[in-house]
């Protein structure tokens, strides 16, 4: 899964960056706007898939620009290839909400929290918990891969990890606290409070 913009896993054109952007918006929006939204291809190009897209009925254009057209067949699928990320978070949030062993924090960071990966990235994955079940972020990582194709990482470590770590300056936990993206439990386990 291209961790950046998973829709271009299944939509490598740049027709995925482009209904991404609609997807993401009720709003018309001119082709300039999508165009900066959707960080790629020339402004010709998107004209081209905007203009392809209305002619098939999958987007509108409308005073002000452009919009996906929510009453097409194919506005579901639009939807829900538009927010794979989502997705991907919420299958990650019940698969540990099941866990007989809570975790204080689950979150995601590197380049999949940060978007600015692509298909060869690793996913990664913090749990921290008074005991974590290792057979549980075992499979947690192995939920990962067959959910993306992703290899992934998933670290486990108890709040005297985390503290020893931090005593130790490690770069990693300052990384942490930057961008982690929280998916289950309470930010502040990573400051040693819950």
């Amino acid at each position: 899964m291209d961790v950046a913009l998973p829709l271009r896993s299944v939509v490598p054109t740049l027709d995925g960056p482009v209904v991404a952007v609609l997807a993401a918006t009720t709003a018309p929006l001119s082709l300039a706007e999508v165009h900066r939204r959707a960080g790629g291809g020339s402004k010709s190009g998107i004209r081209r898939v905007l203009l392809r897209l209305v002619a098939e009925g999958v987007v509108h254009e409308v005073p002000g620009g452009y919009l996906l057209n929510r009453e097409h067949l194919a506005a579901p699928a639009v939807e829900l290839l538009a927010n794979l990320h989502g997705e991907f978070l919420a299958r990650i949030r019940r698969e540990v909400d099941g866990w007989t062993r809570p975790a204080d924090l689950v979150g995601l960071f590197g380049s999949a929290a940060r978007r600015d990966g692509d298909a060869s990235s690793d996913i990664d994955v913090l749990v921290v918990g008074d005991d974590p079940d290792i057979d549980d972020v075992d499979r947690l990582g192995q939920r990962i891969e067959a959910w993306t194709g992703n290899s992934a990482q998933v670290i486990a470590l108890t709040p005297g990890d985390l503290r020893r770590l931090r005593r130790a300056k490690e770069p990693i936990v300052a990384a942490w606290e930057r961008e982690l993206v929280v998916i289950s439990g309470d930010r502040r386990a990573l400051k040693g409070s819950r």
